[in-house]
């Protein structure tokens, strides 16, 4: 499992197949063997290979991180997909501050930690990168969706503070991908757990939790504080309520090796501020304003946000999250 900087890995190896050219003989020859199949439990790269597609793709994500419109788009394109695309996209037109929430900017050499099994489509690579001022851990999913897509990087997250990754098994032997559907061995399938997840950071909070999903982590104890001060600052002229959806178009989930699995998906969150019949007007913050059009309104606002998420769905247990950032990507109000 990951709790420090240090991560090993163990090396693969390369598996050449030898062919034989037809040359017309009908006796069977001495010796000759039925070609060997290709190992189907296996990685398709070895760890160099596997890291080289994650160092090249990390970087061209860095040196396109900042730049607007659609030329930075296409850049990002060459090495994002689904929603680390959209993620880096909607961070980039915020500006370089913003860029740099993406989660991509740190120089940091990646540590492979697995591969999808097999020789199938899609094939996907879970790397690590380091930010080292920080101490914060990130977690990057590229994924090839067919032999003739190359790897892109569809999730870049980072570690939540205290969190741990459990152990994905031998490098070589490569770690199953799953169905988010799937709950096979499971409490329940992944995309269970980011609609108990999601549920269970509504606010106000649900009458009943869901069962077998914990909120309590960093992400989680943040949102509550922060709707906390949000209600008490609006007081009776407003109300305040916050809504998080799946959105699992792009979710990746590989098996753990003790049988349990990590997922990578995406929630989108909905912070609305409702005006009450006592108020006249809500004054919006600069930044605010600037998404919405306006600088007041008089009946509500509504703010929404992307977060990336990763969640552990243990063999036995609550569902946990060990990774998740955020970003304020559109407002509207009226």
């Amino acid at each position: 499992m990951i709790r420090t900087r240090r991560l090993a890995t163990t090396g693969a190896a390369l598996a050449l197949a030898l062919g034989t050219a037809a040359c017309g003989a009908t006796d069977a020859l001495v010796g000759l063997r039925p070609a060997p199949t290709e190992q189907s439990v296996a990685a398709p790269l070895d760890v160099d290979g596997a890291t080289a597609v994650s160092a090249r793709l990390l970087s061209g994500a860095r040196a396109a991180a900042a730049t607007k419109g659609k030329p930075g788009h296409e850049a990002r394109a060459q090495v994002l997909a689904g929603d680390a695309l959209a993620y880096a996209d909607a961070a980039a037109e915020r500006g370089a501050a913003g860029a740099e929430d993406a989660q991509l900017a740190k120089d940091q050499p990646p540590t492979v930690l697995a591969q999808s099994r097999g020789r199938e489509w899609p094939r996907a690579i879970l790397a690590t990168t380091l930010d080292e001022a920080s101490s914060t851990r990130y977690l990057h999913v590229m994924v090839s969706e067919s032999p003739e897509k190359p790897f892109r990087i569809t999730s870049s997250v980072p570690m939540l503070a205290g969190a741990e990754l459990p152990g994905l098994g031998a490098q070589e032997d490569g770690a199953p991908l799953v169905g988010v559907g799937d709950g096979e061995g499971l409490p329940m399938s992944a995309e269970k757990a980011f609609a108990g997840y999601a549920a269970g950071l509504a606010r106000p909070a649900p009458k009943k939790a869901p069962a077998g999903v914990s909120v309590d982590d960093p992400f989680g104890e943040a949102l509550t504080q922060s709707a906390a001060v949000q209600a008490k600052a609006l007081g009776k002229l407003a109300t305040f309520t916050q809504k998080h959806s799946p959105v699992l178009e792009h979710a990746t989930a590989f098996r753990l090796a003790d049988g349990g699995v990590v997922a990578f998906g995406t929630m989108r969150r909905a912070d609305t501020v409702a005006v009450r019949a006592g108020a006249k007007e809500l004054v919006l913050p600069k930044r605010y304003a600037s998404l919405v059009g306006k600088s007041k309104v008089t009946k509500s606002v509504t703010l929404t946000s992307v977060e990336p998420v990763v969640l552990v769905v243990p063999t036995e247990g609550d569902v946990t999250a060990i990774g998740a950032t955020e970003l304020l990507v559109a407002g509207k109000g009226s």
